[in-house]
């Protein structure tokens, strides 16, 4: 901002803090800097926890069932499994899991998102690929357009979907 904006600001926006001297900024700057280290440990999830949550997105995929099945049926359901078969105590490890809609989905996408780019790299790097694309209609007449794509893969030939 420009200085006379700035000012001002400080001047409309924050009256109270208006007449403090440089030196207030700056101890409140470094304890918000403290603040943010002692916080970070205690909001980040553990990689186990991480891990699960995109094994369970993987599966919620491979099944093609809705998002919030995650959050709705498979934690309670492990958390019963874990509070019947090792205790109380170890439910807690299983809360740690984010398994709501909106992880699932972010999930889903990140690994769409890198599947995608990992088969880009190997057509860049294939020499010959071939590209197939096929135009249809489904049942309520709308129509589809599918790409696959064929390449050579350490001497295979791989044949992936494109888009659809």
């Amino acid at each position: 901002m420009v200085p006379s904006k700035l000012k001002r600001h400080l001047y409309s926006s924050h009256p109270s803090c208006a007449n403090k001297d440089k030196q207030y900024f700056k101890r409140c700057l470094e304890q918000n800097k403290k603040q943010k280290k002692f916080m970070k440990p205690a909001v980040t999830i553990s990689e186990k926890a991480f891990e699960a949550s995109y094994h369970v997105a993987k599966l919620i995929t491979c099944q093609k069932k809705p998002h919030t099945v995650g959050e709705t049926l498979i934690k309670p359901a492990c958390r019963e499994i874990v509070r019947l078969m090792l205790g109380p105590n170890e439910v807690k490890e299983v809360n740690k899991v984010s398994l709501s809609a909106d992880t699932i989905k972010r999930r889903i996408h990140y690994m769409s998102s890198d599947i995608l780019g990992t088969l880009i790299k190997k057509l860049l790097s294939a020499k010959k690929f071939a590209l197939q694309i096929d135009e249809t209609t489904d049942i309520k007449n709308k129509a589809q357009l599918i790409a696959i794509v064929r390449f050579v893969d350490e001497d295979f030939i791989k044949e992936h979907y494109l888009f659809c």
